[in-house]
């Protein structure tokens, strides 16, 4: 019984935005649309950025052609879309279901229904509307890390600035000095946000000088180790 129950464990757990569960109706995503949604976040965070249809039917009890009217659907009324991209180590053309879009709609939904006009403020710089590229906080991360940022990462950033209450240019400063240390993922750059927490670090400037002299400390450190 223990080996099954540790298998299951291991088979790990799909990260979908709560925020996405409570605003899908209002956005008039059916449920059966939502759940293939939810399938295609659990393959991403498999590492399988473009299902096939047979993987995704193997999952699902639609269809085959019910999928692929919802799939459809879900690239006309652009709440995903594909990208194409080339791997870098072999030359190859590959294809990715990108979810970005449907974000773009959750928080554009979001902000409608706040009731508070200084909420909207608040989310004007980092939000992503939904008539143009995104702009702000999150396409400064996609920028950083070459690539669109994923439902975890996005919710990620999201509590940094609503629920940690982080400035923007100080996370924009983690993100550099993350990219500095060669650690560019969001994990570290949360420990990063973390530590400066702890030790009352508010401004750019303070976060400057800690990471310098950190860095400095662990150079001290390494030279004087012995070979």
């Amino acid at each position: 019984m223990d080996s099954h129950i540790l298998q299951l464990l291991q088979e790990g757990a799909t990260s979908v935005s709560n925020l996405l569960l409570k605003m899908y109706k209002r956005m008039s995503l059916a449920d059966d649309e939502m759940m293939l949604l939810i399938h295609l976040l659990s393959f991403q965070q498999e590492g399988n950025r473009f299902p096939t249809l047979t993987e995704l039917e193997e999952r699902m009890s639609m269809s085959s052609m019910r999928l692929i009217q919802s799939l459809q659907k879900l690239l006309k009324e652009d709440w995903i879309r594909i990208d194409e991209f080339i791997d870098p180590h072999t030359g190859l053309r590959h294809e990715q279901y990108n979810l970005t879009p449907l974000y773009k709609k959750l928080y554009q939904t979001w902000r409608e229904q706040q009731p508070d006009p200084r909420m909207l403020e608040t989310f004007q710089e980092t939000a992503v509307t939904v008539d143009s590229e995104p702009v702000g906080l999150y396409s400064r991360f996609e920028q950083a890390f070459g690539r669109p940022l994923s439902p975890f990462e996005l919710e990620s950033i999201h509590m940094w600035t609503e629920q940690d209450g982080y400035e923007e240019e100080l996370i924009l400063t983690a993100l550099r000095e993350a990219a500095t240390v060669g650690k560019l993922h969001i994990r570290y750059i949360d420990r990063i946000l973390l530590e400066w927490q702890k030790q009352q670090i508010t401004t750019v400037e303070q976060a400057r000088l800690y990471s310098l002299n950190f860095r400095r400390q662990t150079q001290s450190k390494d030279f004087r180790q012995p070979l």
